[in-house]
């Protein structure tokens, strides 16, 4: 049986990889002399730093008084101020979504006043930082500002007539150094609307504690009269369901609550018992978004799908089988510029494919092994998996660890320019994914079945979550990539140095054949009878004709000279105003030479195009013919429900 891995015996570490291993080593037991542990909540150990300064007593208050105008405001009010001034500070972006959003845009009315209400001079001093001069505050701070908010998702925040939805980072400032101090968060909005959130222990509760201001931003909280909470038991840890939706006929909840309980019942019982005693499930079930998304928080995650609970609970079982992964990858178990956060820049992470990757994996999984997938639907999403990276063509020039570290550009993020993403880019959800397949086969392969890559998670949870604090953030310390490949190698008794190097680092095309006959599987690779005939484009149809928005390179459209942004009016004089592009190649087969009338800064121009062969592949995996019983045993072990 073939390894995936290629052979090569030499491992060479730079000695400044070594420096830097020891620099963190004695940096570990500095902070352990300390003893930060106790110290958490009022250090904050920072470059050239020795401690923070005495911590504030901090109270917020967010207040939804008109909910048809959008607006929520807020009040901070921090007492035992010492300093000459104090800086509040809203993020630029929200950990979950790797992407600079700007949320000072949305701040208005900001003011400040003293114990007495007396206004203090303040200065707004960059984009998303106002400056209070405390000289003549009396030790007592208030801060009060206003926010606009209007959107449904995993980052933003929404208040509506029905409804208050508040992602902290887009709504709560923070005090500059004071991020460890502890807050108390009072809601208020009207009198009937119900409070949910990781905080919350019973509806009514007004009245939230968080140990610091990174826990504050990372419990959303969702304040309606509509909203319905059932809830259930597992391992003796309350799981709440929350869901919001607009559709009057969605009182049946009983196959979301149904599926929920086995995700739950699966992952909990694969992983380290949470260290949470609630977690809560937000569901929004709206008609009229334009995607849906969904949000990992440390004991909550919110999920926002398009239609109903009627029509959409099974994709959104999907969606919380991945979220609720999170639990333990990514809100645990962390990369190291994952927490403690700066709120103001990029966060930098060349692991993303690891924290949402195998994510993505395990998600699907656990939908396998919980039975609300079957083996066919897993193998499927695998094979769908492959063909979306075998038809990107940014696969040939970004590597997967590329792609995490230039999240920020492409996360969601809002483009004002044009940008050849489409052409040069892949996500690290997808080939994560698939990495995290081959590397589970692999170490299953070695192992001879008895580890798989869930050991390895296991083993990087004990080694980065469950040792000693490293920042006031909480338990455990985040992990490097080096520390990935040092786990794999641990667990599975092997060298993954030159796997990392072909196909994490590197652009390698992935070696599915070899990975799935370790699983007596194959890969089928089949072009449809039907299939059309390509021109290498990516099209928007117009009421004219048809607009390219992008051209594979090397494709037909790029030989013949077409251009991103041409207008396409008609091939051989068929218009493709009246039908659309792929109507209009039926009758074509590969290698016809067509002639298009192309639009181009208002002129028209007659091109040649040499159709190329259909481009629309159907990928499937497959069982091996004549496999061994040890191929059979891992296929068995690996698809086996739980």
């Amino acid at each position: 049986m073939n390894s995936l891995l290629p052979h090569f015996t030499l491992t060479w570490r730079s000695p400044a990889r070594e420096k830097h291993r020891a620099n963190r080593v004695l940096l570990f037991c500095g902070i352990a002399a300390l003893n930060f542990l106790t110290l958490s909540n009022a250090f904050e150990l920072r470059a050239g730093e020795t401690s923070a300064p005495r911590p504030l007593e901090l109270a917020y208050t967010a207040r939804v008084d008109r909910p048809t105008t959008h607006m929520v405001g807020i009040d901070i009010v921090a007492r035992q101020v010492e300093s000459t001034d104090l800086k509040f500070v809203i993020p630029a972006w929200a950990p979950g979504r790797y992407a600079i959003y700007d949320f000072a845009k949305n701040v208005q009315e900001f003011s400040a006043q003293d114990t007495n209400d007396h206004p203090l001079p303040w200065i707004k001093i960059d984009k998303q930082t106002w400056r209070v001069d405390t000289t003549k505050a009396g030790g007592t701070v208030h801060v009060h500002y206003r926010v606009f908010a209007n959107d449904l998702t995993g980052s933003f925040s929404q208040v509506d007539s029905v409804h208050a939805n508040l992602n902290g980072p887009s709504v709560f400032m923070y005090v500059d150094e004071h991020k460890p101090d502890p807050i108390t968060l009072t809601v208020e909005a009207p009198a009937h609307w119900k409070v949910v959130s990781g905080f919350s222990a019973s509806l009514t509760e007004r009245i939230f504690h968080a140990p610091n201001y990174d826990r504050l931003v990372d419990t959303p909280l969702e304040i309606s009269e509509d909203c319905t909470v059932d809830e259930f038991e597992e391992q003796g840890k309350t799981i709440e369901v929350a869901v919001h939706t607009y559709n009057e006929d969605d009182g049946d909840r009983s196959q979301l609550i149904s599926g929920l309980k086995k995700i739950v019942h699966t992952e909990m019982a694969a992983m380290p018992l949470p260290d949470f005693d609630q977690y809560v499930f937000i569901f929004h079930f709206v008609p009229d978004i334009a995607m849906g998304d969904g949000m990992e928080h440390l004991n909550s995650t919110q999920i926002i799908m398009q239609g109903s609970v009627r029509d959409n609970a099974t994709e959104a079982l999907e969606t919380a089988a991945h979220e609720f992964f999170h639990t333990w990858n990514v809100k645990r178990l962390r990369p190291a510029a994952l927490g403690p956060f700066d709120y103001t820049r990029e966060n930098y992470s060349r692991s993303l494919w690891v924290a949402e990757g195998i994510t993505s994996y395990y998600g699907y999984l656990f939908l396998l092994q919980s039975g609300l997938w079957t083996r066919d639907q897993f193998l499927n999403r695998l094979a769908n998996e492959i063909s979306t990276l075998e038809r990107e063509p940014g696969r040939k020039l970004m590597s997967v660890e590329s792609s995490s570290f230039s999240a920020w550009f492409f996360d969601r993020s809002p483009q004002m320019q044009e940008t050849n993403f489409p052409n040069t880019t892949i996500s690290y959800y997808n080939k994560g994914a698939l990495l995290s397949m081959l590397l589970d086969l692999e170490i299953r392969s070695s192992t001879k079945g008895r580890k798989s890559l869930l050991d390895v998670m296991h083993y990087l949870y004990r080694e980065f979550y469950e040792s000693p604090a490293s920042s006031y953030y909480g338990p455990g310390r985040g992990y490097e990539e080096r520390d990935v490949v040092q786990a794999l190698d641990s667990v599975a008794g092997s060298d993954f140095e030159p796997f990392f190097e072909h196909y994490v680092s590197g652009t390698d095309p992935l070696p599915y054949p070899e990975a799935l006959a370790i699983a007596a599987l194959q890969l089928r690779i089949e072009t449809p009878a039907d299939a059309l005939p390509s021109i290498g484009v990516a099209v928007q149809p117009e009421l004219r004709g048809t607009r390219i928005v992008s051209i594979i390179p090397g494709g037909a459209a790029d030989r013949a000279g077409l251009s991103r942004d041409d207008l396409l009016i008609d091939i051989d004089d068929q218009s493709l105003a009246t039908e659309d592009l792929a109507t209009r190649l039926k009758p074509y087969p590969a290698g016809a030479t067509i002639l298009i009338n192309v639009e181009r800064h208002g002129r028209r121009q007659r091109i040649s195009l040499t159709l190329d062969p259909p481009n629309s592949t159907q990928y499937s995996i497959i069982p091996l013919p004549s496999a061994t019983s040890e191929q059979a045993a891992i296929r068995e072990a690996w698809l086996a429900a739980h």
